[in-house]
């Protein structure tokens, strides 16, 4: 176990100016205050490269590092000012190194953990690329040693991608997955989420260009709310907000323009993020010393209309009360108002 101090100095910065997308500076979003909450200590975790939050036991966060040999294997459970909660040591995986981002989510009413073994600096692999995955085991203590299952997958164009950045998509089951590239632009790819892949090699499906064509690259790392609604896309120096409008794919979503959020400042090696719900998001940093961690809250109110549209086969997304508390319905998942699934 860890001994902590927790740090709660809020500290609201706000970027003098949006970065350049697609030709034109990012209008910058000013919800958000930012917090360091905890430090991620090198003596649980070595290079946190990846945070998902968990959706089995509340007030915890996954993490992991890119070193996974030996007994680096694993991926441990802290809360968000650094305690240890539980290791779980990985085996049945087939043998890829590199892990860059951890995910979290539900397919067919079980809770995953999503692991990208995809990193590729020195542009190797060509079709090696793994997302290992694993039932979310209830957090306690100590150690514990999980099984995992596997999807490989390569890129359409036959060729090597360095990646970073896992994100989960409850609505559609959906993997959707960017390269990091050093001279150029950075790509979205996706690929459903399913359980019969085996262990034939799957492609991923080329999305979008991000940025449009622009020169946009080193991105390290990204998630979606466990409602569907935002996705957040992030490098050290920035990250990026999408908002899904009504019931459009999130591959329609990443074709607009994104927004800044303003209160973000750079972390060195900055490549993870992991949203708690609509309101709060965490990062860390991968260095090389014990380094904050910060929890980043939306200081409004959202407006939730958007999210009561009838879809094409005709069934909605509904908005209801029960017990005072209000519940979102889609997909016939329910969820509350600030993202936490309900059933």
């Amino acid at each position: 176990m860890v001994t902590s101090v927790v740090l709660w100095a809020t500290l609201i910065v706000w970027a003098a100016d949006g970065i350049n997308y697609d030709g034109s500076k990012l209008t910058l979003n000013n919800d958000f205050t930012r917090t360091q909450c905890g430090t991620a200590y090198k003596s649980v975790m070595k290079e946190v490269s990846g945070l998902a939050c968990s959706r089995t036991t509340a007030g915890y966060l996954w993490a992991h590092g890119d070193e996974n040999t030996g007994d680096n294997k694993k991926i441990v459970a802290i809360q968000p000012d650094g305690t240890l909660g539980m290791t779980v040591k990985i085996s049945g995986d087939p043998g890829r190194d590199d892990w860059e981002d951890i995910a979290t989510g539900a397919y067919e009413g079980t809770n995953y953990v999503f692991l990208g073994a995809f990193g590729d600096n020195d542009l190797a692999y060509k079709d090696s690329y793994y997302i290992y995955y694993m039932e979310e085991p209830a957090i306690t203590s100590g150690t514990k040693t999980v099984n995992v299952s596997y999807i490989r997958y390569g890129y359409p164009d036959n060729k090597a991608h360095n990646t970073e950045t896992l994100m989960y998509d409850n609505v559609e089951h959906m993997f959707y997955i960017v390269d990091k590239v050093k001279d150029g632009v950075c790509t979205m790819y996706s690929l459903p989420f399913r359980t019969d892949y085996g262990t034939s090699t799957q492609t991923v499906t080329k999305i979008t260009e991000l940025g449009n064509g622009s020169k946009f690259n080193f991105l390290t790392g990204g998630d979606i709310t466990p409602d569907g609604r935002w996705m957040a896309i992030k490098s050290k120096k920035y990250v990026l907000l999408w908002e899904r409008q009504g019931t459009e794919s999130m591959s329609q979503t990443v074709l607009r323009k994104p927004v800044q959020v303003a209160a973000y400042q750079e972390e060195e090696q900055g490549e993870s993020i992991a949203w708690l719900n609509n309101g709060v998001f965490y990062t860390t940093s991968d260095s090389k010393n014990d380094t904050p961690i910060y929890q980043y809250t939306r200081q409004i109110a959202e407006d939730h209309t958007g999210m009561d549209q009838t879809k094409q086969d005709g069934t909605k997304n509904n908005k209801t009360i029960q017990d005072g508390l209000i519940v979102i319905e889609r997909n016939g998942i329910e969820y509350s108002i600030d993202g936490r699934r309900l059933n």
